[in-house]
């Protein structure tokens, strides 16, 4: 805080201040509310400490010696809050005010490990939420010329889903994204059971594109996403972001260049990201007939649009534009360097395994 605005502060409260940062834990410790806002306050023996902001687990307080009226919290909470809010210069709307809560809380619950927590009553939000909602989440960076604000991503995102769709706002760049399950239905070609039925994963998949394709046409700059299946929000929204965030940084870790993550495709990323780094590079050095098969970007490429036609040579040969014997003479060439014949499902495997876990190792 600046020193004019610091004093000033201080002269409306008619004591001194000071202030310092402590996680959400500390807080709670001392007798605050598990999930401390802007203005909430807690007794001390010395004074009064009031959160002046949240970030995720961490929060600033001030601490006074000052003695307060109820009434005197009240409009000092009030201003806090005013003064936390990340809200454009011109002000902002109340269902922006609301999803900006709503979007701090859900931070506060992912970084304190609480993902199983439920959308609390008092969050004004929670009667816009309803049992089946897709949830996105949007990871992009624009020059901050081209950045968009709440209201035009909001309307973006209304034209491109859906009126109903809902904007959370959770850190910088980063946005959850809800959107009702009817618009799967409503997708070209799909029928009224699609949203139960294995098809689903497709259409969301290409809706997730859609989302991509349209904030980058709009906006440009690197973007993610991430999208699971339809949701209760009121009820596991946390733990739906928790899973979409590590969607994102396991498709990044392991898929350079890839813009659009599934949680359904990343499961043997999930476990593979648990292994030690040299546990990991052990493994590959162990395993592979030639270490350096894979800094071939052909070879690479070759055995990821492989695995992405599910070990299907006719698929795969369409896939990368090749005749189907040039296909053939790559991964006979694979098998006499590797010593692993990915046509075998034993060899698949081992391949799709060693060539995840040498992306990974090699990038450290």
């Amino acid at each position: 805080m600046q020193s004019a605005k610091w004093q000033q502060l201080e002269q409306l409260l008619g004591a001194k201040v000071t202030t310092r940062t402590m996680t959400a834990a500390e807080w709670e410790r001392e007798g605050g509310s598990k999930y401390p806002e802007a203005g909430d306050s807690v007794k001390l023996p010395e004074g009064t400490r009031f959160v002046a902001r949240t970030a995720g687990s961490e929060i600033t307080v001030y601490d006074t010696a000052g003695e307060f009226t109820a009434l005197e919290q009240e409009l000092l909470r009030l201003l806090l809050r005013q003064r936390n809010g990340r809200a454009p210069a011109g002000g902002a709307s109340d269902l922006e005010r609301q999803a900006r809560k709503l979007g701090e809380w859900i931070i506060q619950c992912v970084s304190g490990g609480d993902t199983r927590a439920e959308v609390p009553e008092r969050m004004e939000l929670r009667t816009r939420l309803f049992d089946g909602m897709i949830p996105f989440l949007l990871m992009c960076e624009q020059a901050e010329d081209k950045e968009p604000s709440y209201s035009d991503l909001e309307k973006a995102l209304r034209s491109f889903l859906s009126e109903d769709t809902l904007l959370v706002p959770l850190r910088e760049h980063e946005w959850l994204i809800l959107a009702p399950d009817r618009m799967m239905a409503e997708t070209e070609g799909a029928d009224e059971e699609i949203v139960d039925s294995d098809e689903g994963k497709t259409v969301l998949a290409s809706l997730a594109s859609g989302l991509h394709q349209m904030v980058t046409g709009e906006w440009g700059g690197e973007c993610h996403v991430a999208v699971g299946e339809p949701i209760d929000p009121a009820e596991s929204v946390v733990h739906t972001v928790a899973i979409l965030r590590e969607t994102v940084q396991l498709g990044r870790r392991f898929h350079m260049g890839m813009q659009v993550h599934l949680p359904w495709l990343i499961h043997l990323e999930r476990l593979l990201s648990g292994i030690p780094e040299a546990v990991r590079s052990r493994f590959v050095e162990e395993m592979m007939g030639r270490p350096d098969l894979f800094n071939d970007p052909e070879t690479v490429s070759t055995l990821d649009a492989f695995f992405s036609m599910d070990c299907n040579v006719s698929e795969t040969a369409k896939k990368l534009f090749i005749h189907r014997n040039t296909l053939l003479y790559r991964l006979d060439k694979i098998k006499q360097e590797a010593g692993l014949d990915v046509r075998s499902f034993n060899d698949a495997v081992l391949v799709r395994i060693l060539l995840l876990l040498y992306k990974v190792t090699k990038r450290k």
